[in-house]
């Protein structure tokens, strides 16, 4: 009759978290930019632990929350920048 299970959409985001095994056995979070047909790599020098332990699990949570709010924030700067807002940051000046 139909297929009952509805599939979800993947969203496709113009960046995203990867991981990149490094020797000690750690992994290395790293944001991959693609727009306008051009790949771009921002390693953020954060590094998830092998979950040996409570304490790992809880430190590899954070790492991961804090990439997460890295990368909106990425997101957000992109989609600015897109639709000729600056991202200055700072309070504009209005003189009447």
């Amino acid at each position: 009759m139909g297929n009952k299970s509805k599939k979800q959409a993947k969203v496709k985001e113009p960046i995203r978290i990867r991981y990149k095994a490094i020797s000690n056995g750690n992994q290395s979070i790293y944001l991959d930019y693609y727009y306008n047909g051009k790949r771009e790599y921002e390693f953020l020098k954060l590094y998830l632990v092998p979950e040996t332990s409570p304490e790992n699990k809880e430190a590899n949570k954070a790492t991961l929350k804090l990439a997460n709010a890295i990368k909106a924030q990425r997101i957000v700067e992109l989609q600015n920048n897109q639709h000729g807002f600056s991202s200055s940051g700072g309070k504009s000046k209005v003189h009447l």
